[in-house]
């Protein structure tokens, strides 16, 4: 019989550490694996035990609170009496696959656009989580998580400073490889930037195999980071893009105000850069249709994580010149929002109306709730990306999402009928028809 702490059921032993172990456990209420992180062997040295006392606080407190697709989700977190003494562990979200560690080894770097992306979508993560009171603190390769199909998750914020937080920051907290100079000073208000900076050493290890500081001893280390600027990652690694050795530097300023202003400054200017590398795959990157569909009219009022959530479920597909997405007589249940390109609407070979990015077609699907035969064509006029829904495929999404989409059709439909009162109002005074 497994062993079982709290509801969980604990399946095998993931890894240990010096206060404690992780564990595959089974959540029998939600019928799901979990990670359990277990403090279990408190330090000796009453600080040391005070500092693992206090990360695990500050790690409990957030549990239910950051809920991004790029942050490890923590579900529960709890005390129980074992052997007499007190267990404390946290449940979180089980994710596959390794931390960006391996991949920052000189023979395993990743493609510079793979590594853009991961930078993006630390951002973004980070930002939700600034905009929650929340600076992680100790971003390092190893507190990225990397799924096997290259999605990241930020884990670890045990050493996260918390915005009225009711209880004492612990202070020297972080990697040294990868803390801000404010951090190694001390006695410095400690802002996004600080994780910012952390980031950007980050993507220097990931960009060039190598951290951008590396002194022999600690002391040497921090002075360093302290007063020593880094080689360009173009220096160490050729072929690293100068778009990229801007970023990494910029965001490694010594001081708070030579970095970007805001992680969204950070994200944009890394977008660019995002392409996949590999010619052969013809669809978009997650990043590439998040950054996409954030452009767009039709989602302006959507959440980033609202966003994501779509981005997870439906995938944009490209469509050929000349092909038909929905074919006038047919029943069909799909409704389209362009990303890019340009589509036309055509009804019994007459134009009706051009469709351009951020606009939606099919729309009264959803109003009718059931597929019926179509009243007109719609056809792509050059290459166009579109994303393609079902109405069942938004009933699976959450309820604040699923509002959104029913303010962007109602919009949209109000805007058609708009266009058409205009067009009938034209059709009258064109052949002087009055209405009495």
């Amino acid at each position: 019989m497994h062993p079982h702490i709290g509801k969980y059921e604990l399946q095998k032993l993931l890894g240990r550490g010096a206060t404690g172990s992780v564990w595959l456990a089974l959540d029998p209420f939600a019928g799901r694996e979990v990670a359990i992180k277990l403090l279990d062997e408190m330090p000796d040295n009453p600080e040391e035990a005070r500092r693992a006392l206090k990360f695990f606080q500050n790690e409990a407190s957030l549990a239910g609170k950051l809920r991004h697709p790029h942050i490890v989700s923590i579900f529960d977190a709890g005390v129980e009496k074992k052997d007499g003494k007190d267990l404390r562990y946290l449940v979180m979200e089980l994710v596959e696959g390794t931390s960006l560690q391996p991949y920052c080894e000189p023979a395993a770097l990743l493609p510079a656009a793979r590594a853009a992306q991961i930078a993006y979508k630390c951002c973004r993560a980070l930002e939700y989580a600034n905009a929650a009171g929340v600076v992680h603190r100790d971003i390092k390769p190893a507190n990225i998580m990397l799924r096997p199909d290259f999605d990241i998750k930020v884990s670890d914020f045990g050493a996260a400073q918390l915005a009225r937080s009711d209880t004492t920051q612990v202070s020297g907290v972080g990697s040294p490889a990868y803390m801000s100079p404010e951090q190694i000073r001390g006695g410095e208000e400690i802002d996004f930037r600080s994780d910012m900076f952390s980031l950007g050493g980050v993507m220097y290890h990931m960009l060039t195999g190598r951290r951008p500081f590396s002194g022999g001893t600690a002391w040497e280390l921090m002075d360093e980071i302290l007063s020593k600027e880094p080689p360009r990652p173009s220096a160490v690694q050729p072929g690293v893009a100068p778009e990229l050795d801007d970023i990494v530097l910029r965001a490694l300023g010594k001081s708070r105000e030579e970095r970007f202003e805001s992680w969204d400054e950070f994200a944009s200017r890394l977008e660019p850069l995002l392409s996949e590398e590999d010619a052969t795959i013809s669809r978009l990157s997650d990043v590439e249709e998040f950054n996409a569909m954030r452009r767009l009219a039709f989602f302006r009022r959507f959440t980033d994580l609202e966003l994501w959530e779509v981005v997870r479920n439906c995938r944009c597909r490209k469509v050929a010149a000349g092909a038909e997405l929905i074919r006038e007589g047919l029943e069909d249940d799909h409704i389209y929002v362009l990303a890019a390109g340009l589509l036309k609407v055509t009804q019994r070979g007459k134009l009706l109306n051009a469709v351009t990015p951020g606009e939606c077609v099919g729309e009264m699907v959803y109003a009718r709730r059931s597929a019926a035969p179509r009243s007109a064509t719609v056809t792509a006029v050059e290459m166009s990306w579109v994303l393609g829904l079902r109405v069942q495929d938004i009933d699976g999404f959450s309820d604040s999402c699923r509002a959104r989409f029913s303010e962007a059709f109602l919009s949209a439909m109000a805007d058609r009928l708009s266009m058409l009162g205009g067009r009938l109002v034209s059709l009258m005074q064109e052949h002087k028809v009055g209405l009495v």
